[in-house]
């Protein structure tokens, strides 16, 4: 009996030390993703799967982080992986159909990916109703995705302005918004966007960062873009995500909108300034060396 006690201890203290290895693993994933690093990320990724192949989110960011590259990757190499993205968001579903983000990850891919890849405008739908049966406001957004990915500029709109109002205090929301909008040409539509959400939440990380992007992006504001963005570099240090990028990036972009404003003296520092926080700032190398 007491032997059989001792092998129960020992394979309870295993079974912990590899939970704890895959969650380490993944955080450490996670952490690499807001750097942009797909790639490193990704063997982290399947360091946790391999630790605990049953959990969801870890099939979920793999499939993120092999998205990601694949937007760079060559033509020979990205039916493989859109085999992979496929089948790692199928899986984090199945393992766990709460995931919103594994079946909006589905979504994109099926709007994204050709026919004879797996691409379904139709599949999309279906993920888009099976969130939005579990999440109102993720339902305006996932049903925004299909009119975007359809090319519905009003149903486009329409869907984000339904997720606004079922959460106005979401600064996702404003954010995609803001977003189409200048990716449609409405350039002053995308500012007052972000203008209405920053007269409510005037400190908000997200909103301002993205004024300063878009003002580098558009060559509109730049004067006040540049002020936000060194406003936010000056601030207390945030734990960054998806919304809230690292100072590396904030540097970045600050590079690129000093570029526009013919400060290159300045821009070429910014942009080191970003190499400094994250040598492996592969756009930030790049801006660098187009600068010199």
């Amino acid at each position: 009996m007491r032997i059989r006690l001792l092998f129960m201890l020992l394979f309870s203290l295993a079974s912990e030390s590899t939970a704890q290895a895959g969650k380490a693993a993944f955080d450490e994933g996670v952490r690499l993703m807001r750097l942009n690093r797909a790639d490193a990320a990704e063997t982290q990724f399947e360091r946790a799967i391999a630790a605990d192949a049953n959990n969801g989110a870890y099939h979920l960011w793999l499939g993120n982080a092999v998205g990601q590259q694949a937007a760079t990757a060559s033509t020979l190499r990205q039916p493989l992986m859109a085999r992979r993205i496929k089948a790692e968001f199928e899986r984090a579903v199945a393992l766990d159909p709460e995931l919103l983000d594994a079946r909006d990850g589905l979504i994109l891919f099926y709007l994204v990916a050709p026919g004879f890849m797996g691409g379904s405008e139709a599949r999309a739908r279906e993920q888009q109703r099976e969130i939005a049966k579990r999440n109102v406001y993720r339902g305006h957004l996932a049903a925004a995705s299909v009119a975007w990915g359809g090319k519905d500029t009003t149903g486009t709109e329409r869907a984000l302005r339904a997720a606004m109002a079922t959460a106005p205090d979401s600064v996702r929301t404003v954010i995609t918004l803001a977003q189409r909008q200048a990716g449609w040409g409405r350039v002053t539509a995308a500012f007052a966007t972000l203008d209405g959400f920053l007269a409510r939440h005037p400190g908000d990380i997200a909103a301002r960062f993205q004024i300063g992007r878009l003002a580098a992006s558009s060559g509109q504001q730049l004067a006040r873009g540049e002020k936000l963005l060194r406003d936010l570099i000056a601030a207390p240090a945030w734990e960054s995500s998806t919304l809230r990028p690292s100072k590396a990036v904030i540097h970045y972009r600050l590079g690129l909108l000093l570029e526009r404003s013919e400060k290159k003296l300045d821009a070429k520092a910014s942009y080191e300034r970003a190499l400094a926080l994250d040598p492996q700032f592969k756009q930030a190398k790049d801006a660098l060396a187009a600068l010199r």
